[in-house]
């Protein structure tokens, strides 16, 4: 069975998905650091220049121009600039999610770059699919005998159990649009974490198939010690006897035999 990395091409997938834009905040400390520390130092280095010693004048003037130097060519490098670190964020091109590189000081004027929260959101330079190692099939008790007509359960931690004899769309007031129809499931949630429209499950006969709908909190392969995100709108397989968290609530889908 192949992963979801390898299921999906690089073309497909949204480069800046889980990703969290930088507030004002940091976007001001940035620049503080990058742009105005530099620039307030050279204005010093040329008043020393004229009030003298001179020397000492074109020192400081130099050191600026250097700190100057040294955040464009992390800023292409990297998005790492002084500023960005401090903050703890990243500055990469809105399109693709990459290092500014050697036009950086062009992309940055003519606005083709953002900054990217590294605290809220995933890393843009992180990869868009996470990896997920599915669990080795347990042996079957009877391996030849057919499935046909046996189709997986959904166990619900509200207590619900509902059979995925098609497709079923859960959510907080679920719909099925015309051009893709399913059965949908309203599943109580006071906490609000659940979307109208969450997320669609679907049986083809052998494999179950995930699809998050663009939830707000999304949906989530729980794995051992961590949990896998779906990307949004990506038709997935999931294997069986595997948890989905699904906002603050879960479900585990149990195997059709």
């Amino acid at each position: 069975m192949t992963s979801m990395q390898d299921s999906l091409r690089l073309a497909d997938v949204d480069p800046l998905v889980f990703t969290e834009r930088a507030r004002a905040g940091q976007i001001v400390g940035a620049v503080a650091l990058d742009v105005i520390m530099p620039l307030a130092v050279l204005a010093a280095g040329i008043v020393v220049i004229v009030a003298g010693p001179p020397a000492l004048g074109w020192l400081v003037v130099v050191a600026a121009i250097a700190l100057l130097a040294v955040a464009v060519w992390l800023l292409g490098r990297t998005g790492r600039t002084l500023g960005a670190a401090t903050v703890d964020a990243r500055i990469v091109r809105r399109t693709t999610g990459a290092a500014a590189g050697g036009s950086a000081l062009w992309a940055l004027a003519s606005g083709k770059l953002a900054m990217f929260d590294l605290r809220r959101g995933r890393d843009p330079f992180a990869p868009a699919i996470a990896a997920f190692a599915f669990p080795e099939a347990a042996p079957s008790a009877a391996p030849g005998r057919a499935r046909r007509g046996m189709v997986p359960t959904l166990l619900l931690d509200s207590g619900e159990r509902l059979t995925l004899d098609t497709a079923l769309v859960l959510g907080r007031d679920p719909s099925a649009p015309a051009d893709a129809p399913a059965e949908v499931y309203r599943w109580a949630d006071m906490s609000r974490t659940l979307s109208k429209s969450h997320v669609r499950l679907e049986w083809d006969g052998r494999q179950v198939w995930v699809t998050d709908l663009g939830s707000t909190n999304g949906t989530f392969v729980r794995g051992a010690g961590a949990s896998t995100p779906l990307l949004p709108h990506q038709r997935t397989p999931v294997p069986t006897d595997v948890v989905l968290e699904i906002g603050d609530r879960t479900l585990t889908v149990r195997d059709a035999a």
